[in-house]
């Protein structure tokens, strides 16, 4: 299957948490226009509107002038904070304009796979900024002091209810650029991202990043998503090729890891060459991660598939990677 038919699929799996910030965007420009709406009326024009929502029996009776001012109560801003709050405007209003396309990132080689996210996830992040300039002005504070945030905001400035709202990413990679690694800093509050693989993986890429709050995985079919888009927590999952692992690391299976962890699929063969600097080694140390994460504690890995193992843990650990990688490459 195409790619570009794994991300549509992985998208369609997100449905739930795509709406849930499509939503939360539309409202929070709808809330933002009101303001633009509020604080752009000129004294005549407030005037003029009460005029019309009191009718035929003020005519002549009732100063709608001085009424007006009577029952104004949302504070007046100078030029340039109103120009902060059209600008929070136009931003809510351009990342709904990009329908989509606003969830989907394929990386082009240009940016590593932490940095690509990073850089969405700090343009993502402007609707929150745009969010925190309309308080300031409720708040008749300076709304000025949060304009940078319309330009970019990094997910390290996200507060935790702002993490709580994160929207959903699918990710178009290459094997070679799967560094998983790196995606740690932003699996907090409920964020979730999906990463499409596409040639050459190395098979347990993102073993290291369990960790007991977050949903992780490894399959073949966006359809075995609904846990992930349902996992009220950060969740990553990979849409690996056919050679890879397939796990599941379920924070609600249980109390410890090897509980949360099923391993449904381990490669027939060992890691015997790099992927684009991913060496053999570096791919043979996340199975073994992988491998002994899924172990009961005093169990060491290989003890379950019959074979013999060394006394010495450290030895027995050493013993498996010398199983899994070919040192004559």
């Amino acid at each position: 299957m195409p790619s570009d038919d794994r991300a549509r699929l992985a998208l369609e799996a997100l449905a739930g948490p795509v709406q849930a910030f499509r939503s939360t965007l539309a409202r929070t420009a709808d809330e933002v226009a009101q303001l633009v709406q509020v604080h752009s009326a000129t004294r005549e024009t407030r005037s003029v509107r009460f005029a019309a929502e009191l009718g035929p029996f003020a005519r002549g009776r009732i100063s709608t002038e001085r009424f007006a001012a009577l029952l104004e109560t949302q504070p007046r801003v100078n030029g340039a904070a109103a120009e902060v709050v059209r600008r929070a405007h136009g931003t809510l209003k351009g990342l709904l304009e990009r329908g989509d396309d606003l969830f989907r990132l394929s990386l082009d080689g240009k940016l590593s796979l932490h940095d690509a996210v990073a850089a969405r996830l700090a343009d993502l992040g402007r609707a929150f900024g745009a969010a925190r300039v309309a308080r300031d002005v409720q708040a008749q504070l300076p709304p000025d002091r949060h304009a940078p945030a319309l330009e970019r905001f990094p997910f390290a400035q996200w507060n935790r209810a702002e993490r709580r709202l994160a929207p959903p990413l699918v990710v178009e990679a290459r094997g070679a650029d799967l560094l998983a690694a790196g995606l740690a800093e932003f699996l907090d509050g409920r964020v979730k991202l999906v990463l499409v693989v596409t040639g050459d993986a190395s098979p347990a890429p993102l073993a290291r990043l369990i960790a007991p709050r977050t949903y992780v995985q490894q399959t073949g079919a966006a359809s075995d998503l609904a846990g992930l888009a349902s996992w009220d927590g950060p969740a990553v999952a990979a849409l690996v090729p056919s050679g890879a692992c397939r796990f599941l690391h379920d924070p609600q299976a249980g109390r410890t890891t090897p509980e949360r962890l099923r391993i449904d699929h381990l490669p027939a063969e060992p890691p015997r060459k790099g992927i684009d600097g991913i060496s053999a080694a570096q791919q043979a140390d996340e199975l073994a991660m992988l491998q002994s994460l899924s172990q009961p504690a005093g169990i060491p890995a290989g003890a379950q598939s019959g074979g013999t193992a060394p006394a010495d843990p450290a030895a027995q650990l050493a013993a498996w990677l010398l199983a899994q990688t070919d040192l004559t490459t």
